[in-house]
């Protein structure tokens, strides 16, 4: 067993810019891991501009931004081990399979930026033809950007996250044509700048409130998607479809290896400081509550390390307030509120519908706040510190959305 002071789980941008950030403060012994063969995380398949504004001042495709990143950790002394993967977490002792055999670490403080990954057609009770053709946005930038293959010629977007009208653009680069873009719900779960920006300039439909009925085909090959609308069912000919978006963390080693595990947000629970209730793990990034834009992801790196710079040098006595959401919220990230950390907002939560509806504070079932608020599924909500709150061991805090 290797004995380390700092191990990072994930080489994406939170995980990079944390380690980056770390080596700056003085931190040397720093091993970063990934399963994949190069370090980057996801941009590295995302062949469009728009990566770096807010980092780097500078417009960046996915692959140079991941560049960068790889070129900024090395340029600090950060060690990549790559082809590392994580398959037992006992404490602090991390046991990674890698082409050379099971190698096993001890480290005093570690960081997991383990990213998220799309919901792919099983998850959705999608029925239908099985076939190679049925991919999710990241495969999809995989075979265009990295391998060079263009999978289909015709398709359909399922989802309208943000993701999706990435999925497009890629579709563009490779000369596929995208027939249209399939959401269940009423509205898109995007801005809707995107949704006019693909009808009036690229000229996609975007059908909104349909129904996936089936994924027709024969012998692995599709030959359409059946849709219904308002009892009307519309059949779309495609030979390929892509499910886009609907993000949730890498947490199969968290889930597996933690007694306390957050089922709201499929990760664990962390303080205001990305803490979980072991002191010396952080959990950051898309590890937290599914995606977030990589720009999101580098600067919660950067913030982490400022906080695990600060418990490596005085260990910290960790009480903790629990903070629970209901059913009405898809994710509520930080779940804990440390009662010793500076307090300078109580949580972020997104919801799981788009409307109008009132919001609650409860602190110890008693009302603390209430208002009404616009709500959307696309957009997070960032509730500041209330006012008058103070809390003690024992205490709870419970957010409801009606």
């Amino acid at each position: 067993m290797k004995n380390i002071e700092i191990a990072i789980i994930g080489a994406g941008p939170s995980g990079l810019a944390a380690a980056i950030e770390l080596s700056n403060k003085g931190h040397k012994d720093i091993i970063v891991f990934d399963r994949e063969d190069e370090a980057g995380g996801t941009p590295r398949h995302c062949g469009h501009l728009g990566f770096g504004i807010f980092e780097f001042k500078r417009i960046f495709s996915g692959p140079n931004y991941a560049k960068k990143l790889v070129s900024k950790s090395k340029g600090a002394g950060v060690k990549i081990n790559l082809k590392s993967t994580l398959i037992k977490v006992d404490k602090n002792i991390l046991t990674f399979s890698t082409p050379n055999g099971l190698e096993k670490y001890n480290a005093k403080k570690i960081i997991f930026a383990l990213g998220a990954r799309e919901t792919a057609r099983p998850s959705l009770l999608v029925s239908g033809t099985r076939s190679p053709n049925i991919i999710t946005t990241g495969a999809l930038q995989r075979f265009v950007y990295m391998e060079k293959r263009v999978p289909f010629k015709k398709v359909v977007i399922i989802g309208s996250e943000d993701v999706s009208f990435s999925a497009l653009m890629t579709c563009r680069h490779a000369g596929i044509h995208v027939e249209a873009i399939l959401e269940e719900d009423k509205s898109i779960n995007c801005f809707s700048i995107l949704k006019l920006i693909s009808k009036y300039i690229f000229n996609i439909p975007v059908k909104t409130g349909i129904k996936i009925i089936e994924i027709k085909g024969k012998d692995k090959k599709i030959s359409g998607t059946s849709i219904s609308k308002n009892e009307k069912e519309e059949f779309i000919e495609c030979d390929g479809v892509i499910f886009s978006g609907n993000f949730t963390p890498e947490s199969a080693i968290l889930q597996t290896s933690f007694k306390e595990f957050n089922y709201k947000n499929n990760s664990l629970h962390v303080t205001q400081n990305f803490q979980t209730k072991n002191k010396d793990i952080f959990v950051v990034g898309n590890a937290l509550r599914g995606a977030l834009a990589a720009y999101k992801c580098y600067f919660e790196g950067k913030n982490v390390a400022k906080y695990v710079h600060d418990s490596l040098k005085e260990e910290e006595k960790l009480v903790t307030v629990p903070i629970e959401a209901d059913d009405n919220i898809e994710w509520c990230s930080p779940s804990l509120v440390d009662l010793n950390a500076l307090k300078k907002s109580l949580t972020s939560f997104k919801v799981k519908r788009n409307g109008t509806g009132v919001l609650k504070v409860l602190h110890n079932d008693e009302k603390l706040l209430e208002q009404t608020i616009d709500a959307y599924t696309y957009k997070s909500i960032d509730m500041p510190w209330i006012d008058g709150l103070k809390l003690k061991k024992g205490d709870k805090i419970k957010i409801e959305f009606n």
